[in-house]
């Protein structure tokens, strides 16, 4: 009898495997969030470019048989640069000579040509001796079109000679009607400005960016953040000193996944036109697969030692083997007194207002029970369960914080080259759960600002 009683306490305990029913295919549907991103620009650059970019001398001239003709030639000083609160004022100064001949009266020849009566009379001014002054101001407002091309505004806001160009020998001041003549050549070049400023290929730049943004970002142990970016929309440029400055909003469907996801490219739509708030308010859906939240139990009950009627139970293993129906079905290896395996089912809950995930309504799957109550009755009762259940408790406050700072570590500093991101996340809360056939779906909630400089 002694022989027996051995032999049956020394006998591994192993119920069939359970039958694994996936629940169906659910999981928590994208919500499209909205991040509002203050940007600011270094405008230092531009004005380098510009600088660079203008010539230092441009020239124009007017022809006419009869009456006045001219040609001009200008230098100029550095650009001085200086903004509005809406508006970048582009002011040029500088030089210019005047050549200038006239006739009074001109013939029609038989072949049709033009001819002066009388030999045409010729003068100067800035030419042999200083040249006379001038200043220009320009005014220009940037913004961007919704298929995301610059587009540039530009206004001659004024032209003036500060030098009278008065042409002696016919005692005729040219000064005025030069400077409408140069004024109308002005105003033509500001159709060139808003050209050249519209040929910058920003949409290349916002297309990279926008690839960029499709890429999972790595947060640590967490796994990856997937933006699932949607659509953008900005808000009129205003300046501030040298810094132009304006708010993006990126609207998204954020997932943090513990695992690699392939996203498909979402190709960028045109821009969206939206009132204008301030920092954000957003759902971001977190995917915890079923193997991960096993390391979890593991590292809680590894060793863990339990006394059911005076015989102890030592787990070596719990983990989340699959799903019956609503229920998650968990795999408990242990040794001590007996070894073996045991299956239990269980029901994910969410304590939302203490942010901590529990195990409830553990109990025996029903192949292990049927094998427990021929082999080992002793294992029956709610010993077993009521400790898991105890035990069972993830606190998401202390993991959320966490991952809170791991977002906001990985969401400052420079993205790109040139570009600085300051980002200042101020809660993230769990607000809602739901069983999927591999994975755990955890929505939260995250409030914050982020800041955005390019130089």
């Amino acid at each position: 009898m002694l022989i027996m009683l051995l032999s049956v306490s020394c006998r591994t305990i192993a119920p069939p495997l359970p039958e694994l029913k996936k629940v169906p295919e659910k999981k928590i549907e994208p919500v499209i969030s909205r991040m509002n991103i203050d940007i600011e620009v270094d405008m230092n650059r531009l004005f380098q470019e510009a600088e660079k970019s203008t010539p230092k001398t441009f020239k124009g001239k007017k022809s006419n048989c009869e009456g006045m003709s001219y040609t001009y030639a200008f230098t100029r000083k550095p650009i001085a640069f200086k903004t509005k609160a809406s508006q970048l004022q582009t002011t040029i100064s500088g030089g210019f000579s005047l050549e200038l001949n006239y006739c009074p009266l001109c013939i029609t020849l038989w072949n049709g040509n033009e001819s002066c009566t009388v030999p045409r009379v010729y003068a100067s001014c800035g030419i042999g001796e200083p040249k006379r002054r001038y200043s220009m101001t320009y005014l220009t407002k940037v913004g961007l079109s919704k298929d995301f091309k610059l587009q540039a505004r530009t206004t001659l806001k004024s032209f003036i000679i500060k030098d009278p160009c008065e042409v002696t020998f016919i005692n005729y001041d040219v000064t005025d009607k030069v400077q409408k003549e140069i004024t109308k050549e002005l105003k033509s070049m500001k159709s060139k400005l808003d050209k050249e400023l519209g040929a910058l290929n920003v949409r290349s730049k916002i297309e990279e960016a926008w690839r960029k943004l499709q890429e999972p970002l790595p947060i640590d142990a967490y796994g990856n953040l997937f933006l699932n970016p949607n659509s953008l929309s900005m808000t009129e440029l205003s300046f501030k000193g040298n810094t132009a400055e304006f708010s993006l909003s990126l609207f998204f469907s954020p997932l943090i996944s513990t695992e690699f996801q392939r996203q498909q490219y979402v190709p960028l739509e045109p821009m969206r036109k939206e009132p204008q708030v301030s920092g954000f308010d957003i759902l971001v859906d977190a995917a915890a697969s079923y193997d991960s939240l096993s390391s979890i139990l593991t590292r809680t009950f590894r060793n863990q030692v339990i006394t059911v009627k005076g015989k102890r139970v030592v787990v070596r293993n719990l983990g989340i083997i699959g799903t019956q129906s609503d229920q998650l079905v968990l795999r408990l290896v242990f040794d001590g007194f007996r070894k073996g395996v045991i299956y239990l089912v269980c029901r994910p809950d969410m304590d939302f207002e203490k942010q901590i995930l529990r195990l409830e309504d553990i109990d025996f799957e029903i192949k292990t029970k049927a094998l427990l109550l021929k082999s080992a009755q002793w294992l029956l009762g709610n010993r077993i369960k009521n400790e898991i259940m105890e035990r069972a408790k993830i606190d998401l406050s202390s993991n959320v914080k966490k991952l809170l700072s791991a977002l906001e570590n990985r969401l400052n500093g420079e993205v790109y080259p040139g570009f600085n991101v300051n980002s200042k996340l101020d809660l993230l809360r769990v607000n809602k759960i739901i069983l999927g056939p591999s994975k755990l779906y955890i929505r939260t909630n995250i409030t914050g600002k982020v800041n955005l400089d390019i130089h």
